[in-house]
């Protein structure tokens, strides 16, 4: 094993909020990790449920910044970025709090990042390990769609090969220090879903890389946060309203957005059928809400999981 101070140093930061059903499970893997040279940094949203004591008396190394509300994962990420960055980490990795770790996932992506590369393992949904539980892969921006992710389907040949990505989730996600000097801090606008995408996008135009390792595994559990599931009406509500800002905001003539709006209205009649038909009252109250709110301009958080 690499000697600790010869390995680069990784500040591991996730964000809580109500997590207790799972954060025992998650900080038993991340002391499980087999690397020499790492600190969690929890950043901890208003929970009420004692997620937050629980995970300072099985991790007692690591640092919990607490807050008294919900930050969102913009906010509490931005939080942690500060913290590593004020300690003077050469690495951040992000990492959902509803995940599991095998033990040599940090070194291998540590092994594959550098200065200028920002890398991500294969994630695995947790409750059915051969299938894929990712983000990762491609973005269209013509009609604000991921592309290539192979999100719900079987681990196979085509997830085991490394390669360039154009977009990820901050799920998990190890980045040079650096990166975020450079390019910024994560857009709060969002308050959660989409702001990696924004992100992600902005480190690319910057010159940096984006890579897939698949040789590093994780497992996760999907949405814990936020309700559990796939779609959840938080997190639809969320996933709207912010594909439209961040569609708008990364628009490169009005009439690119136009016919991106004209493509995003057409395709909710679908979904607006299905949610009448089926009686699916709180999915349609979270897509209707959150068109809504993105043409009256509200942005960050405006909705949390119990309003729904």
């Amino acid at each position: 094993m690499t000697p600790e101070s010869e390995a680069p140093s990784v500040g591991i930061v996730t964000v809580n909020y109500n997590g207790a059903a799972f954060i025992g499970e998650f900080a038993e893997s991340v002391r499980r990790i087999a690397y020499p040279n790492l600190r969690l940094v929890a950043v901890d949203s208003g929970s009420t449920d004692g997620s937050a004591d629980e995970l300072a008396r099985l991790c007692p190394d690591a640092v919990i910044i607490r807050s008294r509300e919900n930050l969102g994962t913009a906010r509490g990420n931005n939080l942690g970025i500060d913290y590593c960055l004020e300690q003077g980490f050469d690495y951040i990795l992000f990492i959902n709090n509803d995940t599991v770790v095998s033990e040599d996932f940090l070194g291998r992506l540590v092994q594959a990042a550098d200065r200028h590369t920002m890398v991500v393992p294969k994630i695995l949904y947790y409750f059915d390990h051969p299938i894929i539980s990712t983000h990762a892969g491609d973005f269209d921006w013509n009609l604000g769609r991921f592309r290539r992710t192979y999100h719900g389907q079987p681990d196979g040949p085509a997830t085991s090969r490394p390669r360039h990505l154009h977009t990820a989730s901050f799920c998990c996600l190890l980045a040079p220090a650096q990166l975020f000097r450079d390019v910024g801090h994560l857009d709060e606008s969002f308050f959660m879903y989409y702001e990696e995408t924004d992100f992600l996008q902005s480190a690319l135009e910057r010159g940096y890389d984006l890579r897939y390792i698949p040789e590093a595994v994780i497992y996760h559990r999907e949405s814990g946060s936020s309700g559990g599931g796939w779609m959840t009406p938080f997190k639809h509500y969320y996933a709207t309203r912010n594909r439209l800002y961040l569609m708008k905001k990364h628009s490169r003539s009005r009439l690119r957005f136009a016919l991106f709006t004209l493509y995003f209205w057409a395709t909710r009649v679908p979904y607006l059928s299905r949610y009448l038909l089926r009686r699916e009252w709180k999915l349609l109250r979270a897509m209707t809400l959150g068109i809504f709110h993105y043409y009256r301009g509200r942005t960050g958080r405006t909705l949390e999981v119990h309003d729904f």
